[in-house]
């Protein structure tokens, strides 16, 4: 796997890029915004390690503007202990977040499930471009496309939309969410759905705060609506997606 490490501690750049590379990664690396920029352009790389810290820039907004030059995973490590700096992050577009200091072993683990994705998102790409109703998935290029409008998304989003669209109509739990982005079952990343969820409503809907197309459904999961949005009355759709997984 082809990593970029953005962080300004250059002994832990160091330290972690060498024991990435004895594990058989493909290790770049930068110190500032400014050569994180060239870097990633140049590298290409499939998974970002970014200390969201950086001086003199905004880490994540340089994230989101790279991405539209070529897509990356991004795995936030951060000294920060706040949950709104997590919140932010995930909200942001980053795909995982970890805080400092942590375990090898944890880092390791991260990356092992970042890889499956990014492997599983390549295998689908040949047939990833879906139409729901007003809805146009194109996982190829991770954009969505509603009433003629372009939104790009980042990878897990586009993963995530893209399950949800296979499965337009029915409900998807939470557990089969995990196991789909992350390669695990269990439904202990209800906060990173949550959070994920939010960021393609503000994609995707005409009002986020009262979605039409993609509906959660209490206790269980979420569904994409297949049908016209301005025909629908959520609250009915909801309680009938409610019976029918009941």
């Amino acid at each position: 796997m082809k990593l970029l490490i953005i962080d300004s501690d250059r002994h832990l750049v160091e330290m972690l890029t060498w024991w990435l590379k004895t594990l058989g990664h493909e290790v770049h690396f930068a110190y500032t915004g400014e050569r994180a920029r060239a870097a990633w352009v140049e590298h290409q790389p499939d998974l970002v390690l970014l200390d969201t810290t950086l001086k003199n820039v905004d880490a994540l907004a340089m994230c989101r503007d790279l991405r539209n030059i070529h897509d990356a995973l991004v795995l936030v490590l951060t000294e920060e202990n706040g949950v709104q700096d997590e919140v932010r992050s995930l909200e942001s577009g980053a795909d995982d977040y970890l805080r400092k200091p942590f375990f090898p072993e944890q880092l390791l683990a991260r990356i092992h499930a970042l890889s499956r994705r990014c492997r599983s998102t390549l295998a689908q790409r040949p047939s990833a471009i879906i139409t729901v109703g007003p809805i146009h998935v194109d996982a190829i290029h991770n954009d969505v496309i509603v009433q003629g409008k372009t939104a790009h998304l980042t990878p897990t989003e586009s993963k995530l939309l893209h399950l949800l669209a296979v499965n337009a109509d029915e409900v998807c739990t939470a557990q089969q969410i995990v196991a789909h982005l992350w390669g695990y079952s269990g439904d202990g990343e209800a906060r990173l759905i949550k959070a994920h969820i939010r960021h393609l409503r503000q994609k995707i809907e005409p009002d986020p705060a009262n979605p039409r197309y993609i509906c959660t459904i209490p206790g269980v999961g979420y569904t994409l609506l297949h049908r016209p949005a301005e025909t629908l009355d959520v609250r009915d759709v909801t309680t009938e997606l409610q019976v029918i997984s009941s």
